[in-house]
């Protein structure tokens, strides 16, 4: 078995000639291995042996097991529900269920009810057993990693979005409060901290919304309004900055008629920080930005220009790179990271150009989706 060290296995079945089998298997995948390699570098596999379900339990509460192979029907439980007590009692330890030819359905439902796997009695062989146990450890492994990440991140998600926003919000309206009652000599003190607090908000946001998009990868693509998004984003931007937004429309769709993408409510965020770094990098006292939509059949274009600063050529070509999140040197910030990174989710296309006579046209190109 390709693991580090002894395996220490629960076997669970009242049958005691089906029991010996099972450990003569062991036995021979052992024996075979250590004939292959000339040691038994692969780990053993030590055997507890129960006979009834109230025994596998009470082992259970004493030590954790790295696996536990269980018969369904022993003299104390039978079916499915010897499944569910063995889940309540160690919902950490991997299960994977022996069944008869007959019992295919309730394998099946084993694995639904929180068993890893199944095996079926009369089909086992040496090779299958170790590996389907094998698999089964290294599944029920990465699903505790992933449900500890997941914790962690919803621990995080909450100190970003409460503590730390809390306290800069505190900062924020405590500077707001001095700034008509200090002296004229200190107003630039003053509206530093405003600047400095507006900075933490728009940072504490931009994390904020990355551990949004952290938390909701892989979830199913959907008809996605982007009329409405896109609309309800310039309206933001237009009403928090300075920007000048114009939108136009190229398309055979009459006007009041909503376009659909396939996407997920993230999109949201995406354009969110597309508009936001539009407004950034610019000397502009009042950024000029259009966007433009452009449908068809299948797909659907939107085209943010700006007349800002601009982005050099090396950089535009870095930034459309996909591997480029994970590139110091592409001079990507956290906004743009969530941009590829949900973009990539919607399997939708980036493209960076230059603007005339000056700026930037950041393009999205995302698949067109019809609402049920």
């Amino acid at each position: 078995m390709n693991v580090a060290g002894p395996v220490d296995l629960l076997l669970v079945e009242d049958d005691l000639e089906d029991a010996r089998t099972v450990q003569r298997l062991f036995t021979r995948s052992q024996g075979l291995d250590r004939g292959a390699t000339g040691s038994g570098r692969n780990g053993d596999v030590r055997v507890e042996h129960a006979d009834r379900l109230a025994d596998a339990l009470e082992a259970l509460e004493e030590r954790s097991p790295d696996a536990v192979l269980l018969d369904l029907m022993l003299p104390d439980s039978a079916g499915i529900d010897t499944v569910d007590a063995v889940v309540e009692r160690a919902p950490t330890v991997p299960i994977v269920v022996l069944t008869g030819q007959s019992d295919v359905d309730i394998g099946v439902e084993a694995i639904r009810r929180g068993a890893q796997d199944y095996l079926v009695k009369g089909t086992l062989t040496a090779e299958l057993l170790v590996r389907t146990l094998r698999y089964a450890i290294e599944r029920a492994h990465t699903q505790h990693e992933l449900r500890e990440q997941n914790h962690h991140l919803a621990l995080l998600h909450q100190f970003v979005r409460t503590d730390v926003r809390t306290d800069a919000n505190m900062i924020m309206g405590w500077s707001d409060h001095l700034e008509d009652r200090v002296d004229r000599a200190d107003q630039p003190v003053i509206e530093r901290l405003l600047d400095t607090s507006r900075h933490l908000l728009d940072r504490t946001d931009a994390a904020a919304d990355f551990l949004d998009v952290l938390e909701t990868r892989e979830h199913d693509l959907e008809p996605t309004n982007l009329s409405s998004m896109l609309e309800g984003e310039i309206e933001r931007v237009s009403h928090e900055t300075d920007a000048d937004i114009t939108l136009k429309r190229s398309s055979p769709n009459p006007e009041d008629e909503p376009v659909f993408v396939e996407a997920t409510s993230m999109l949201e965020i995406a354009f969110k920080h597309l508009f936001e770094n539009a407004v950034i990098h610019t000397d502009r006292e009042t950024p000029q930005i259009t966007v433009t939509t452009t449908v068809g059949d299948d797909r659907v274009r939107v085209a943010i220009a700006d007349d800002g600063v601009g982005i050099p050529d090396v950089q535009k070509e870095r930034l459309t790179d996909p591997m480029a999140r994970f590139d110091n040197l592409s001079g990507m910030g956290l906004g743009l990271y969530i941009v590829t990174t949900l973009l990539e989710e919607f399997g939708a296309d980036l493209e960076i150009e230059d603007n005339d006579p000056r700026g930037t046209i950041v393009t999205t190109t995302f698949d067109r989706s019809n609402p049920a």
